[in-house]
């Protein structure tokens, strides 16, 4: 097996994401995201292997899944400050796994779970407007170039918006021809490249450049 471009995408995204640590302090959800695209590498390494093997992949692909909208909604509640909204994300975020794993658990055949997918990208894109609603609400005025939560955002957005009709087309197909399958990857690595972009903004612009005196 070869590592794909995802692979690489996604590893220079994780040193990327170590640069967070640079500017103290670091936020909680930033400390955190370094596991999360660890993590993630390895889901893409696992699903890549199984398919090299002629083996399913769909049982990897749908629990990270479950993993990866939950660690959405946490980024996302640490970023809102209303009070009320960050209880509901937290009810969600106990709830929203239990439910997607009952419905792995009663789906009669091996595939893409379009049920789980499509709630946790409901949610995640309502929390992500409400984000930036509460945003642009705010009395105090912040620079958005270097506020590493609008980027982030925006990437999270970004990603589920542009991937969820892309999946919802897939699992309406049993059997993909081989060019349209090679235009949805390429449509694919479009938007890891452009959402890694937006998740590196995030990451780096935190970072002040001392300018030097000489």
């Amino acid at each position: 097996m070869q590592f794909s471009g995802f692979d690489i995408i996604q590893l220079i995204l994780l040193l990327i994401s170590l640069t967070v640590f640079i500017q103290k302090p670091v936020p909680l959800y930033l400390k955190l995201f370094p596991v999360y695209l660890f993590f993630g590498l390895i889901d893409i390494i696992v699903i890549e292997y199984l398919q090299s093997r002629g083996r399913f992949n769909t049982g990897v692909a749908n629990s990270w899944g479950i993993i990866e909208f939950c660690f959405y909604f946490f980024v996302l509640r640490e970023l809102i400050l209303n009070i009320k909204i960050k209880r509901v994300i937290l009810f969600v975020i106990f709830l929203f796994p239990v439910f997607a794993l009952i419905n792995l658990y009663l789906q009669k055949q091996v595939g893409f779970n379009p049920v789980n997918f499509t709630i946790g990208s409901l949610m995640t894109v309502s929390v992500c407007l409400y984000y930036f609603v509460e945003l642009f609400q705010r009395a105090d005025s912040q620079s958005l170039t270097r506020l590493p939560a609008f980027w982030i955002t925006t990437a999270i957005l970004f990603n589920v918006v542009l991937t969820f009709p892309f999946f919802s087309f897939v699992s309406f197909m049993t059997k993909m021809p081989e060019l349209v399958l090679k235009n949805i990857l390429a449509i694919f690595y479009v938007i890891n490249i452009l959402t890694s972009t937006l998740y590196s903004i995030g990451f780096l612009c935190r970072i002040r450049i001392r300018k030097s005196t000489l």
